[in-house]
C-alpha cells in the first residue's frame, strides 16, 4: 500500500474516532469510497478517505495541507458541505460550488470524481439500511447530477448511480 494512502486511511479515521456510518464506524463509508475511486488514481483514494474531515471534524486545512499538499487539501475543500443552518441550504451552497468547477483543474477533477464516489456509496448502503435517507437522495438526485456530473468523467460510477435512484430497491431483488 502506498504510505501517503495508509496516512490518510490513519489521518482519517483518527479524526472521525467514535463516529458512527449508521450502524457501522465511520470508516467504513470512507473505505466504500475510497474503493470506488480507486480506478481513478492515488490521489483519488486518499480524497476520498479525507472527504469528511473538514465538515465532521475539527481538522483544518493547512493540516491537510502540512500532511497532503495544497492539491489534496483543495479538492477536499472542494467537496466539504458549507456552513448553513439546513440540509437543503447547505447542498444549495455545495451544489453552486461544484457546478462552477473546472474539470480541467487536476483539484477540481479529483473533487468531482470523489464527491460522485461519495454519493454513489451513500445511496447504496441507504438503500440497505436507511430507505428514508434513500429517498432523500432520490429527490436531491437531479439537482446533484447537474451540478457534478461532466460529460465523459468516471461515467461507471455515474451508471450505477442514475440506476440505484432511478430504480431502487426494484434492484435488491434480483
Amino acid at each position: 500500500m502506498n504510505d501517503r494512502l495508509l496516512l490518510a486511511r490513519t489521518f482519517a479515521r483518527a479524526r472521525h474516532e467514535g463516529q458512527r456510518y449508521g450502524e457501522f464506524p465511520y470508516h467504513v463509508h470512507l473505505d466504500d469510497v475510497e474503493r470506488l475511486a480507486q480506478p481513478f488514481g492515488m490521489n483519488a483514494m486518499i480524497i476520498a478517505q479525507l472527504h469528511d474531515v473538514l465538515e465532521d471534524t475539527t481538522t483544518s486545512v493547512d493540516e491537510i495541507v502540512h500532511d497532503f499538499g495544497e492539491l489534496i487539501a483543495l479538492s477536499v475543500s472542494y467537496v466539504t458541505d458549507p456552513i448553513a443552518s439546513d440540509r437543503a441550504t447547505r447542498k444549495k451552497q455545495l451544489n453552486s460550488r461544484l457546478q462552477s468547477l473546472d474539470e480541467n483543474d487536476d483539484a477540481a477533477k479529483l473533487a468531482l470524481i470523489v464527491k460522485a464516489c461519495d454519493r454513489l456509496a451513500n445511496v447504496k448502503t441507504c438503500r440497505l439500511f436507511s430507505p428514508d435517507k434513500f429517498v432523500m437522495y432520490q429527490s436531491e438526485h437531479a439537482e446533484f447530477r447537474k451540478a457534478t456530473y461532466r460529460h465523459g468523467m468516471c461515467e461507471m460510477v455515474w451508471w450505477e448511480l442514475d440506476m440505484l435512484i432511478e430504480v431502487g430497491d426494484k434492484l435488491a431483488r434480483f
